[in-house]
C-alpha cells in the first residue's frame, strides 16, 4: 500500500542532495555536473508522480494518512499504468484488465501537461484532483522550465540549446553569460538562480498537495 507522505519526502530528499552536488565550474566539467543533477531530479520528479497517480488508482494512503478510495482496486502496477494512459489520451481505450507490457510504454508522469490531463481524468473519482489543479497552476511554468532545461543538457547540440531562448526572457544573464549557462542566471521574478528558483518551485508545488 502506498504512503504518499513517504513519497513526497522521498523527493525532498534527493532534490536537496543532488542540488548539493551541484557545483559551477567552467566550461565541460559544468555540463557535465548540471546534466547529472537536472537528470537524477527529473528522474525522481517523474518517479514521484507515478506513485502518485498509481495510489490514485489502486488505493493507497494521501498526505493525511487517509485512504486513498480505489478505483481498481485489484489492479497491478501495469494495469492502473494502461488506465492512466487512457485517461491522457495516450490509448484508445482501456477494457478492464489491459496491461501495458514494458515500462517503456509509460508516460513521463510528471510532465506538467500529464498532471493536468491526469488530474483532469481523475476528477470524477476523486474531487480532491480539483486542488491539485490549482496547485499545478501556480508551479507549472518553472517545473516546465526545468523539463526544458533537462532534455537540453541530456541531448546536447546546438540546435536545442538555441530552443531555451522560447524561456530565455525570464532570466537575466550576466554579459559574460551564454544560454548555456541558463541554470546560474537569475530568474528576473524571483530574483534567485535559475537552478534554486527551479527545483524549490518542484518541492513547492509537491509540499502544496
Amino acid at each position: 500500500m502506498r504512503h504518499l507522505s513517504h513519497k513526497r519526502n522521498r523527493f525532498i530528499k534527493v532534490a536537496n542532495d543532488y542540488s548539493g552536488l551541484l557545483s559551477y565550474e567552467d566550461g565541460k566539467n559544468q555540463i557535465i555536473a548540471s546534466s547529472g543533477v537536472l537528470n537524477s531530479i527529473w528522474n525522481n520528479w517523474n518517479n514521484f508522480w507515478r506513485e502518485f497517480w498509481i495510489a490514485y488508482v489502486k488505493g493507497g494512503y494521501d498526505f493525511s494518512q487517509n485512504r486513498i478510495a480505489p478505483i481498481y482496486p485489484n489492479y497491478t502496477d501495469k494495469q492502473a499504468c494502461h488506465y492512466l494512459l487512457y485517461l491522457c489520451g495516450k490509448r484508445r481505450r482501456h477494457n478492464v484488465g489491459d496491461s501495458i507490457t514494458y515500462n517503456n510504454q509509460e508516460a513521463t508522469w510528471g510532465d506538467p501537461n500529464i498532471i493536468s490531463s491526469l488530474a483532469t481524468g481523475l476528477v470524477r473519482h476523486h474531487s480532491y484532483m480539483n486542488y491539485v489543479l490549482g496547485v499545478l497552476n501556480h508551479y507549472q511554468i518553472p517545473i516546465m522550465h526545468l523539463q526544458k532545461i533537462r532534455n537540453t543538457f541530456i541531448h546536447l547540440n546546438s540546435e536545442n540549446v538555441n530552443n531555451l531562448n522560447t524561456i530565455s526572457s525570464y532570466y537575466s544573464f550576466s554579459p559574460n553569460q551564454d544560454l548555456i549557462d541558463i541554470l546560474d542566471a537569475r530568474d528576473i521574478g524571483a530574483n534567485v538562480r535559475c537552478f534554486d528558483n527551479l527545483v524549490s518551485n518542484m518541492k513547492g508545488m509537491i509540499i502544496n498537495l
